[in-house]
Protein backbone atom coordinates (compact mmCIF):
# COMPACT_ATOMS: atom_id res chain seq x y z
CA UNK A 1 0.00 0.00 0.00
CA UNK A 2 1.24 2.96 -1.17
CA UNK A 3 2.32 6.21 1.73
CA UNK A 4 0.79 9.25 2.31
CA UNK A 5 2.58 12.15 0.21
CA UNK A 6 4.88 13.18 3.19
CA UNK A 7 3.84 16.93 2.36
CA UNK A 8 0.51 16.68 3.66
CA UNK A 9 1.56 16.10 7.14
CA UNK A 10 3.72 19.24 6.44
CA UNK A 11 1.20 20.95 5.55
CA UNK A 12 -0.76 19.99 8.34
CA UNK A 13 1.72 21.50 10.64
CA UNK A 14 2.61 24.39 8.96
CA UNK A 15 -1.71 25.11 9.34
CA UNK A 16 -1.45 24.12 13.06
CA UNK A 17 1.55 26.59 13.33
CA UNK A 18 -0.42 29.87 11.36
CA UNK A 19 -3.41 28.79 13.28
CA UNK A 20 -1.42 30.50 16.48
CA UNK A 21 1.10 32.98 14.62
CA UNK A 22 -1.78 34.83 12.31
CA UNK A 23 -5.03 33.62 14.18
CA UNK A 24 -4.57 34.20 17.82
CA UNK A 25 -2.40 36.86 17.59
CA UNK A 26 -3.53 38.84 14.97
CA UNK A 27 -7.70 37.73 14.97
CA UNK A 28 -8.03 37.17 18.49
CA UNK A 29 -6.45 39.12 20.86
CA UNK A 30 -8.10 41.90 19.58
CA UNK A 31 -11.60 40.87 21.49
CA UNK A 32 -9.39 41.47 24.87
CA UNK A 33 -9.21 45.24 23.30
CA UNK A 34 -12.56 46.04 24.80
CA UNK A 35 -11.11 44.91 28.40
CA UNK A 36 -7.54 47.32 28.15
CA UNK A 37 -9.71 50.05 27.54
CA UNK A 38 -11.94 49.47 30.16
CA UNK A 39 -9.08 48.56 32.78
CA UNK A 40 -6.52 51.14 31.29
CA UNK A 41 -8.45 53.87 30.05
CA UNK A 42 -6.46 53.89 26.44
CA UNK A 43 -9.35 55.13 23.73
CA UNK A 44 -9.83 52.89 20.55
CA UNK A 45 -6.78 54.59 18.76
CA UNK A 46 -4.49 53.80 21.93
CA UNK A 47 -5.49 50.43 22.24
CA UNK A 48 -4.89 49.46 18.71
CA UNK A 49 -1.69 51.53 18.29
CA UNK A 50 0.52 48.21 18.89
CA UNK A 51 -1.18 46.18 16.24
CA UNK A 52 -0.30 48.90 14.03
CA UNK A 53 3.87 49.22 15.25
CA UNK A 54 3.21 45.27 14.32
CA UNK A 55 2.12 45.34 10.96
CA UNK A 56 4.61 48.59 10.03
CA UNK A 57 7.58 46.67 11.26
CA UNK A 58 6.19 42.89 9.49
CA UNK A 59 6.33 45.85 6.64
CA UNK A 60 9.64 46.80 6.89
CA UNK A 61 11.02 43.44 7.71
CA UNK A 62 9.06 41.32 5.38
CA UNK A 63 11.77 42.01 1.91
CA UNK A 64 14.68 40.31 4.24
CA UNK A 65 12.54 37.51 5.18
CA UNK A 66 13.46 36.00 1.42
CA UNK A 67 16.57 36.91 1.33
CA UNK A 68 17.12 35.10 4.99
CA UNK A 69 15.02 31.99 3.02
CA UNK A 70 17.28 32.07 0.27
CA UNK A 71 20.59 31.31 2.63
CA UNK A 72 19.63 29.83 5.72
CA UNK A 73 17.39 26.09 6.65
CA UNK A 74 13.61 27.48 6.09
CA UNK A 75 13.07 25.04 8.75
CA UNK A 76 15.47 26.80 11.75
CA UNK A 77 13.65 30.35 10.47
CA UNK A 78 10.30 28.94 11.17
CA UNK A 79 11.15 27.34 14.95
CA UNK A 80 13.08 30.89 15.54
CA UNK A 81 10.31 32.75 15.08
CA UNK A 82 7.40 30.24 16.63
CA UNK A 83 9.84 30.63 20.11
CA UNK A 84 9.53 34.34 19.56
CA UNK A 85 5.68 34.00 19.30
CA UNK A 86 5.45 31.73 22.15
CA UNK A 87 7.75 33.90 24.67
CA UNK A 88 5.37 36.96 22.80
CA UNK A 89 1.59 35.19 24.25
CA UNK A 90 3.12 34.66 27.55
CA UNK A 91 4.10 38.33 28.20
CA UNK A 92 0.57 39.78 26.85
CA UNK A 93 -0.60 38.56 30.07
CA UNK A 94 1.35 40.20 32.19
CA UNK A 95 1.67 43.93 30.61
CA UNK A 96 0.23 46.70 32.55
CA UNK A 97 1.52 49.95 30.23
CA UNK A 98 1.23 50.76 26.34
CA UNK A 99 5.09 51.02 26.06
CA UNK A 100 5.14 47.33 27.22
CA UNK A 101 2.27 46.17 25.04
CA UNK A 102 4.00 48.03 22.18
CA UNK A 103 7.13 45.96 23.27
CA UNK A 104 5.10 42.64 23.18
CA UNK A 105 4.12 43.33 19.78
CA UNK A 106 7.55 44.13 18.59
CA UNK A 107 7.97 40.79 19.21
CA UNK A 108 5.39 39.40 17.83
CA UNK A 109 6.48 41.56 14.08
CA UNK A 110 9.58 39.48 14.21
CA UNK A 111 8.17 36.63 14.83
CA UNK A 112 5.52 36.64 12.76
CA UNK A 113 8.15 37.15 9.72
CA UNK A 114 9.72 34.52 10.84
CA UNK A 115 7.06 32.08 11.06
CA UNK A 116 4.48 33.45 8.99
CA UNK A 117 3.15 33.64 5.95
CA UNK A 118 6.25 34.15 3.76
CA UNK A 119 8.40 31.36 5.33
CA UNK A 120 4.94 28.73 4.74
CA UNK A 121 5.03 29.82 1.24
CA UNK A 122 7.89 29.60 0.44
CA UNK A 123 7.48 25.50 1.69
CA UNK A 124 4.31 24.61 0.01
CA UNK A 125 5.55 26.09 -3.03
CA UNK A 126 8.24 23.72 -3.00
CA UNK A 127 6.16 20.65 -2.22
CA UNK A 128 3.10 21.40 -4.41
CA UNK A 129 2.57 22.26 -7.51
CA UNK A 130 -0.13 20.80 -9.00
CA UNK A 131 -2.28 20.96 -5.76
CA UNK A 132 -0.93 24.30 -4.52
CA UNK A 133 -4.81 25.92 -4.77
CA UNK A 134 -6.08 23.43 -2.26
CA UNK A 135 -2.79 23.53 -0.43
CA UNK A 136 -2.80 27.10 0.12
CA UNK A 137 -6.16 26.97 0.71
CA UNK A 138 -5.98 24.35 3.69
CA UNK A 139 -2.55 26.34 4.95
CA UNK A 140 -4.71 29.61 4.89
CA UNK A 141 -7.29 27.58 6.83
CA UNK A 142 -5.07 28.41 9.98
CA UNK A 143 -5.42 32.15 10.18
CA UNK A 144 -9.38 31.19 10.64
CA UNK A 145 -9.18 28.51 12.67
CA UNK A 146 -7.49 30.78 14.88
CA UNK A 147 -10.47 32.92 15.30
CA UNK A 148 -13.04 30.19 15.17
CA UNK A 149 -12.11 28.56 17.80
CA UNK A 150 -10.13 31.26 20.40
CA UNK A 151 -12.36 33.64 19.53
CA UNK A 152 -15.35 32.13 21.52
CA UNK A 153 -12.98 30.91 24.16
CA UNK A 154 -11.30 34.29 25.03
CA UNK A 155 -14.95 35.62 25.25
CA UNK A 156 -15.99 33.35 27.35
CA UNK A 157 -12.31 33.25 29.51
CA UNK A 158 -12.25 36.44 29.76
CA UNK A 159 -15.99 36.46 30.98
CA UNK A 160 -15.56 33.84 33.54
CA UNK A 161 -11.70 34.78 35.12
CA UNK A 162 -10.68 38.09 33.96
CA UNK A 163 -8.46 39.05 30.87
CA UNK A 164 -5.31 37.62 32.22
CA UNK A 165 -5.51 34.69 33.35
CA UNK A 166 -7.65 34.07 30.22
CA UNK A 167 -4.25 35.29 27.80
CA UNK A 168 -2.47 32.80 30.14
CA UNK A 169 -4.99 30.06 29.31
CA UNK A 170 -4.90 30.70 25.54
CA UNK A 171 -0.88 30.88 25.52
CA UNK A 172 -0.92 27.21 27.15
CA UNK A 173 -3.45 25.93 24.67
CA UNK A 174 -1.49 27.61 21.88
CA UNK A 175 1.78 26.06 22.70
CA UNK A 176 1.01 23.00 21.39
CA UNK A 177 -0.14 24.28 17.94
CA UNK A 178 2.70 26.63 17.24
CA UNK A 179 6.16 24.79 18.30
CA UNK A 180 5.86 20.85 18.60
CA UNK A 181 4.63 20.95 14.98
CA UNK A 182 7.16 22.78 13.12
CA UNK A 183 9.51 20.28 15.08
CA UNK A 184 8.54 17.54 13.77
CA UNK A 185 6.97 17.49 10.37
CA UNK A 186 8.40 20.34 8.54
CA UNK A 187 11.34 19.66 6.36
CA UNK A 188 12.84 21.99 3.91
CA UNK A 189 12.18 19.69 0.48
CA UNK A 190 10.53 17.10 -0.96
CA UNK A 191 14.01 16.38 -2.24
CA UNK A 192 15.59 15.61 0.69
CA UNK A 193 13.19 12.81 1.57
CA UNK A 194 13.64 11.29 -2.14
CA UNK A 195 10.37 12.55 -2.75
CA UNK A 196 9.27 14.79 -5.44
CA UNK A 197 6.64 17.99 -5.42
CA UNK A 198 2.80 17.08 -4.81
CA UNK A 199 4.28 12.90 -4.50
CA UNK A 200 4.42 12.77 -8.27
CA UNK A 201 6.63 10.63 -10.20
CA UNK A 202 9.18 12.72 -11.86
CA UNK A 203 8.04 11.98 -15.54
CA UNK A 204 4.53 13.00 -14.33
CA UNK A 205 5.50 16.87 -12.77
CA UNK A 206 4.38 19.65 -15.00
CA UNK A 207 7.23 20.02 -17.03
CA UNK A 208 8.46 18.51 -20.24
CA UNK A 209 11.61 17.25 -19.31
CA UNK A 210 9.69 16.07 -15.75
CA UNK A 211 11.74 16.71 -12.52
CA UNK A 212 14.84 18.39 -13.89
CA UNK A 213 13.07 21.16 -16.22
CA UNK A 214 10.83 21.72 -12.95
CA UNK A 215 13.94 22.42 -11.04
CA UNK A 216 15.43 24.47 -13.37
CA UNK A 217 12.54 26.71 -13.83
CA UNK A 218 12.84 27.39 -10.17
CA UNK A 219 15.82 28.10 -10.17
CA UNK A 220 15.74 30.77 -13.23
CA UNK A 221 12.03 32.23 -13.08
CA UNK A 222 11.45 36.50 -13.44
CA UNK A 223 13.54 38.67 -11.34
CA UNK A 224 11.85 40.96 -9.31
CA UNK A 225 13.49 43.56 -11.39
CA UNK A 226 11.81 42.28 -14.93
CA UNK A 227 8.26 42.37 -13.18
CA UNK A 228 8.27 45.68 -11.79
CA UNK A 229 8.44 47.03 -15.19
CA UNK A 230 4.86 45.26 -16.19
CA UNK A 231 1.62 46.57 -15.72
CA UNK A 232 0.14 43.16 -13.69
CA UNK A 233 2.42 43.83 -11.19
CA UNK A 234 0.99 47.22 -10.14
CA UNK A 235 -2.44 46.02 -10.65
CA UNK A 236 -2.38 43.18 -8.42
CA UNK A 237 -0.76 45.61 -6.41
CA UNK A 238 -3.34 47.94 -6.10
CA UNK A 239 -5.88 45.21 -5.43
CA UNK A 240 -4.39 43.65 -2.89
CA UNK A 241 -3.31 46.80 -1.15
CA UNK A 242 -6.84 48.17 -1.03
CA UNK A 243 -8.05 44.67 0.06
CA UNK A 244 -5.41 44.74 3.21
CA UNK A 245 -6.64 48.43 3.91
CA UNK A 246 -10.00 46.71 4.58
CA UNK A 247 -9.26 43.30 5.77
CA UNK A 248 -7.11 44.70 8.97
CA UNK A 249 -8.63 47.73 9.60
CA UNK A 250 -11.94 45.65 9.84
CA UNK A 251 -10.64 42.85 11.69
CA UNK A 252 -8.72 44.40 14.04
CA UNK A 253 -11.34 47.03 14.93
CA UNK A 254 -14.78 44.69 14.39
CA UNK A 255 -14.68 43.78 18.48
CA UNK A 256 -14.75 47.97 19.05
CA UNK A 257 -17.45 48.51 16.48
CA UNK A 258 -19.89 45.53 17.71
CA UNK A 259 -19.01 46.92 21.17
CA UNK A 260 -20.46 50.28 19.89
CA UNK A 261 -23.61 48.67 18.61
CA UNK A 262 -24.66 47.89 22.39
CA UNK A 263 -27.46 45.79 23.48
CA UNK A 264 -27.42 42.44 23.48
CA UNK A 265 -25.49 41.46 20.76
CA UNK A 266 -23.27 38.25 21.38
CA UNK A 267 -19.69 39.39 19.75
CA UNK A 268 -17.96 36.55 20.38
CA UNK A 269 -20.81 34.30 18.66
CA UNK A 270 -20.45 36.79 15.59
CA UNK A 271 -16.59 36.99 15.37
CA UNK A 272 -16.38 33.25 15.79
CA UNK A 273 -19.43 32.85 12.65
CA UNK A 274 -16.93 35.26 10.80
CA UNK A 275 -13.96 32.92 11.04
CA UNK A 276 -15.81 29.91 10.66
CA UNK A 277 -17.27 31.12 7.49
CA UNK A 278 -13.59 32.45 6.16
CA UNK A 279 -12.40 28.73 6.59
CA UNK A 280 -15.42 27.48 4.05
CA UNK A 281 -13.71 30.57 1.83
CA UNK A 282 -10.07 29.81 1.93
CA UNK A 283 -10.64 25.78 0.99
CA UNK A 284 -13.66 26.47 -1.38
CA UNK A 285 -11.47 29.41 -3.02
CA UNK A 286 -8.49 27.52 -3.11
CA UNK A 287 -10.15 24.34 -4.69
CA UNK A 288 -11.89 26.61 -7.28
CA UNK A 289 -8.60 27.70 -8.33
CA UNK A 290 -7.35 24.24 -9.27
CA UNK A 291 -9.74 23.64 -11.71
CA UNK A 292 -10.75 27.31 -13.05
CA UNK A 293 -9.16 30.26 -14.58
CA UNK A 294 -7.95 31.93 -11.28
CA UNK A 295 -8.57 35.64 -12.39
CA UNK A 296 -12.22 34.66 -12.78
CA UNK A 297 -12.45 33.16 -9.05
CA UNK A 298 -10.33 35.88 -7.95
CA UNK A 299 -12.94 38.15 -9.32
CA UNK A 300 -15.71 35.93 -7.42
CA UNK A 301 -14.05 36.29 -4.06
CA UNK A 302 -13.71 39.85 -4.65
CA UNK A 303 -17.36 40.97 -5.03
CA UNK A 304 -18.14 38.71 -2.48
CA UNK A 305 -15.62 41.07 -0.25
CA UNK A 306 -17.24 44.25 -1.98
CA UNK A 307 -21.27 43.05 -0.83
CA UNK A 308 -19.71 42.12 2.83
CA UNK A 309 -18.19 45.60 3.09
CA UNK A 310 -21.57 47.03 1.89
CA UNK A 311 -23.12 45.14 4.89
CA UNK A 312 -20.80 46.18 7.15
CA UNK A 313 -21.57 49.61 6.46
CA UNK A 314 -25.09 49.39 6.53
CA UNK A 315 -25.11 47.28 10.06
CA UNK A 316 -25.84 49.82 12.34
CA UNK A 317 -29.44 50.07 10.53
CA UNK A 318 -30.50 46.27 11.86
CA UNK A 319 -27.82 45.49 14.01
CA UNK A 320 -29.63 41.91 14.93
CA UNK A 321 -29.79 41.10 10.99
CA UNK A 322 -27.22 42.95 9.33
CA UNK A 323 -24.21 42.29 11.99
CA UNK A 324 -24.85 38.31 11.25
CA UNK A 325 -25.01 38.42 7.13
CA UNK A 326 -22.03 40.72 7.41
CA UNK A 327 -19.80 38.02 9.21
CA UNK A 328 -20.78 35.58 6.85
CA UNK A 329 -20.52 37.53 3.47
CA UNK A 330 -17.51 39.26 4.63
CA UNK A 331 -15.79 36.05 6.37
CA UNK A 332 -16.23 34.14 3.10
CA UNK A 333 -15.04 37.28 0.99
CA UNK A 334 -11.87 38.47 2.30
CA UNK A 335 -10.31 34.95 2.90
CA UNK A 336 -11.04 33.79 -1.03
CA UNK A 337 -9.46 37.09 -1.56
CA UNK A 338 -6.65 36.20 0.25
CA UNK A 339 -6.50 32.68 -0.80
CA UNK A 340 -6.60 33.40 -4.16
CA UNK A 341 -3.80 36.22 -4.37
CA UNK A 342 -1.47 33.88 -2.74
CA UNK A 343 -1.71 31.11 -5.60
CA UNK A 344 -1.04 33.69 -8.36
CA UNK A 345 1.53 35.49 -7.18
CA UNK A 346 3.16 32.30 -6.48
CA UNK A 347 1.88 30.86 -10.47
CA UNK A 348 3.15 34.31 -11.65
CA UNK A 349 6.32 34.18 -10.34
CA UNK A 350 7.78 31.07 -8.37
CA UNK A 351 11.84 31.02 -9.06
CA UNK A 352 14.50 32.48 -8.04
CA UNK A 353 13.11 35.56 -6.67
CA UNK A 354 9.86 34.05 -4.94
CA UNK A 355 10.63 34.99 -2.17
CA UNK A 356 11.92 38.76 -2.96
CA UNK A 357 9.07 39.13 -5.10
CA UNK A 358 6.44 37.61 -2.51
CA UNK A 359 8.23 39.74 0.45
CA UNK A 360 7.82 42.76 -1.83
CA UNK A 361 4.21 42.07 -1.73
CA UNK A 362 3.92 41.44 1.91
CA UNK A 363 5.83 44.75 2.77
CA UNK A 364 3.34 47.22 0.69
CA UNK A 365 -0.19 45.21 1.55
CA UNK A 366 1.16 45.49 5.36
CA UNK A 367 1.60 49.05 5.36
CA UNK A 368 -1.73 49.64 3.72
CA UNK A 369 -3.02 47.44 6.53
CA UNK A 370 -1.47 49.54 9.04
CA UNK A 371 -3.32 52.65 6.80
CA UNK A 372 -6.68 51.08 7.55
CA UNK A 373 -5.89 50.03 11.38
CA UNK A 374 -4.92 53.54 11.76
CA UNK A 375 -7.56 55.24 9.41
CA UNK A 376 -10.80 53.50 11.38
CA UNK A 377 -9.11 54.52 15.03
CA UNK A 378 -8.83 57.91 13.56
CA UNK A 379 -12.11 58.19 12.43
CA UNK A 380 -13.63 56.41 15.76
CA UNK A 381 -12.09 58.73 17.90
CA UNK A 382 -12.45 61.79 15.98
CA UNK A 383 -16.16 61.47 14.88
CA UNK A 384 -17.59 58.76 17.74
CA UNK A 385 -18.90 56.44 14.76
CA UNK A 386 -16.88 54.19 12.30
CA UNK A 387 -19.42 54.68 9.43
CA UNK A 388 -17.33 57.41 7.16
CA UNK A 389 -14.58 54.65 7.83
CA UNK A 390 -16.19 51.81 6.56
CA UNK A 391 -17.79 53.66 4.00
CA UNK A 392 -13.87 54.59 2.60
CA UNK A 393 -13.30 50.71 2.64
CA UNK A 394 -16.55 49.93 0.73
CA UNK A 395 -14.83 52.49 -1.92
CA UNK A 396 -11.71 50.35 -1.60
CA UNK A 397 -12.90 47.02 -2.56
CA UNK A 398 -14.98 48.04 -5.85
CA UNK A 399 -11.38 49.28 -6.80
CA UNK A 400 -9.83 45.99 -6.15
CA UNK A 401 -12.77 44.64 -7.95
CA UNK A 402 -12.01 46.35 -11.26
CA UNK A 403 -8.73 45.95 -10.87
CA UNK A 404 -8.58 41.96 -11.45
CA UNK A 405 -10.62 41.89 -14.71
CA UNK A 406 -7.24 43.20 -16.44
CA UNK A 407 -4.54 41.00 -15.25
CA UNK A 408 -2.73 39.12 -17.54
CA UNK A 409 -0.82 36.26 -17.27
CA UNK A 410 0.15 35.23 -20.75
CA UNK A 411 0.87 39.30 -21.07
CA UNK A 412 3.38 38.97 -18.12
CA UNK A 413 5.21 35.96 -19.63
CA UNK A 414 5.25 37.31 -22.69
CA UNK A 415 7.12 40.54 -21.01
CA UNK A 416 9.47 38.83 -18.87
CA UNK A 417 10.84 35.77 -20.81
Amino acid sequence: MKKPFYGWYLLASLTLAYTVSNGLVLNSLPIFYPELVREFGWNQSEVTRPAQLLFLLVAVLSPFAGILLDRFSTRHILLTGAGLMTLGIFAFSRMSTLMGMSAIYLLFSVSLVLCGIISSMYLLTRWFVRYRGIAVGIFLLGSSLGGAIFNPLAAYFIQTMGWRSAAMTLAVLAVGFLVLPLFLFVRNTPQEMNLQPDGLEPALLPATNGSTASNSAEQQGPTLQQIIRTPTFYLILIATAAMWFTILGVVQHQALYLKDLGGSLPVGSILGLFFACSLVGKVFFGWLSDRFEKRYIMQLATLNMVLGSLLLYLSHRNPQVLTWAYAVVFGIGFSGTFTIIQVLIADFYSGRDYGKILGTYTMIDTLAGVGGISFLGFVRSSSGSYQQGFLVMLILCTLAAICIPFLRKSTLAANEH
